[in-house]
């Protein structure tokens, strides 16, 4: 990452302006189909091209604060952050936590929480507000994880989140991503399930820091 960061608050902000502006950007999408100026095909395209954005820049989000915590760079939380490992610089850092590999999965909750608690003593300030947001964040990756990639075992996880919203019946026609993330939530009356979405990134990426 060329141009990384070095401060958490600055990671943040970055993150949390580009999820506002996404959010925004789909206020005045919804608008548009409201008077008439997009057909419903597009705004579906729109919603589900929307969350793959928002999810991309939550995944970047967390990869740099994740290496700057492992820099000892401090959160707002408590105790003081320490970590196992002894980098030289941010790019050190990173090549250290791949140990090789040529890539990391920073969409999986389960393997987030295993690398803190390898890295950073007691797996703090990651392992908590993964740990207490453990389902929602397995439910956006099967999300995330078919929009990218549409395939047969994709759609079998996906298939699970539609058949759980439905109260365990599967509808005779599979909505796409995009119908799924534009259905009414169960949360808030007002929302759909693309805003709670950006509700769940606000708050996670809060407690994270």
């Amino acid at each position: 990452m060329a141009n990384h960061r070095i401060k958490i608050s600055a990671s943040y902000a970055d993150f949390i302006k580009e999820i506002t502006r996404l959010q925004k950007f789909d206020y005045s999408n919804h608008q548009k189909f409201s008077r008439g100026e997009l057909t419903k095909s597009q705004i579906i395209l729109l919603v589900e091209s929307i969350f793959f954005a928002g999810f991309r820049k939550y995944e970047g989000f967390l990869k740099e604060i994740f290496i700057l915590y492992c820099l000892e760079k401090q959160s707002s939380k408590r105790p003081v952050i320490k970590s196992y490992l002894k980098p030289k610089d941010f790019t050190h850092c990173e090549e250290l936590i791949k140990s090789g590999m040529p890539f990391l999965d920073w969409n999986s909750p389960d393997a987030l929480i295993a690398r803190a608690e390898t890295f950073l003593e007691n797996g703090h300030p990651i392992k908590l507000p993964y740990t207490a947001n453990l389902q929602v964040l397995r439910d956006y990756k099967k999300l995330r994880n078919h929009i990218a990639h549409n395939s047969n075992e994709s759609l079998q996880e996906f298939v699970k989140l539609v058949r759980i919203y439905y109260s365990g019946i599967i509808p005779l026609k599979i909505p796409t991503p995009g119908e799924y993330l534009m259905l009414s939530s169960k949360k808030k009356r007002e929302n759909y399930l693309l805003l709670d979405f950006f509700d769940a990134m606000k708050n996670i990426s809060a407690d994270l820091i």
